[in-house]
């Protein structure tokens, strides 16, 4: 980009910017892209990362305006060039942003819904605020996941957080409430509110595959005697196999 030797940049900045942040970011910003003498290879790096502070310095807005004073006082500069090389920067620093807004939104379920391993055998996930079908699926997805990585035997399931529960809701929880069961893990529902519970009635949402606590005090609790009842049977069967004649109370406690 050709820029006219008899127009000083330190001309410029003055008629642009007032306080000594703003215009040490134009002086950087116009000595970038009209210099001549700048020909660094990483200068669009540095275009950028100056466009990037001085829009979040002034505003769009603010940027026209002075971009549309220097055309007025100065045609001779080559404010084609000018708002051209602008834009571009701008559509690349759009692209960054959408990239990073979509990175959070696929992060926001995981951090939104954690999935914790609070017993032997046992993980509980509790879910927060409006569930939609996307959300939804991520969280049934990564659940899912990691029941089958753990080989869990019991999943609590708190909705204490979730506002409300219709039909579509609960449909969902019944679906993966029977994937849960099918990969061999026993689900248990907590956190239900007086209110949910008679618009599920009236809705005719069937959650009897599922064991129902008042609390998750009351979950915790019927999930260890659920393991603790798969592990006494598992010991039962081995002295089966094995002809053992240990007692079949010995390590009942164990969990």
């Amino acid at each position: 980009m050709e820029f006219k030797a008899h127009i000083k940049i330190e001309e410029l900045i003055n008629e642009v910017a007032a306080t000594g942040k703003t215009k040490k970011l134009w002086y950087e910003f116009l000595a970038a892209i009209l210099s001549p003498d700048n020909k660094d290879k990483k200068q669009p790096e540095q275009l950028k990362e100056t466009l990037s502070l001085l829009l979040a310095e002034t505003g769009e807005e603010a940027l026209t305006e002075k971009i549309k004073v220097l055309a007025e006082n100065h045609p001779d500069l080559p404010i084609t060039d000018l708002l051209f090389t602008i834009i571009k920067i701008c559509g690349e620093i759009r692209k960054e942003h959408e990239q990073t807004i979509t990175n959070l939104r696929r992060m926001l379920p995981e951090l939104a819904t954690p999935i914790i391993r609070i017993w032997t055998d046992m993980l509980l996930v509790a879910l927060i605020g409006n569930l939609d079908s996307q959300w939804a699926q991520s969280i049934a997805e990564r659940l899912l996941d990691r029941v089958s990585a753990t080989r869990t035997k019991v999943v609590l399931v708190d909705v204490t957080g979730v506002p409300m529960i219709d039909t579509a809701v609960g449909g969902f929880l019944i679906e993966m409430f029977n994937a849960i069961r099918f990969l061999g893990a026993e689900v248990i529902l907590t956190g239900i509110k007086p209110e949910v519970a008679h618009t599920l009635v009236k809705l005719g949402v069937d959650f009897r595959m599922v064991t129902i606590a008042r609390d998750l005090e009351d979950a915790l609790r019927k999930g260890i005697a659920i393991i603790a009842d798969e592990k006494k049977k598992r010991r039962q069967l081995a002295r089966v196999i094995t002809g053992s004649r240990e007692s079949e109370d010995d390590g009942e406690l164990e969990i």
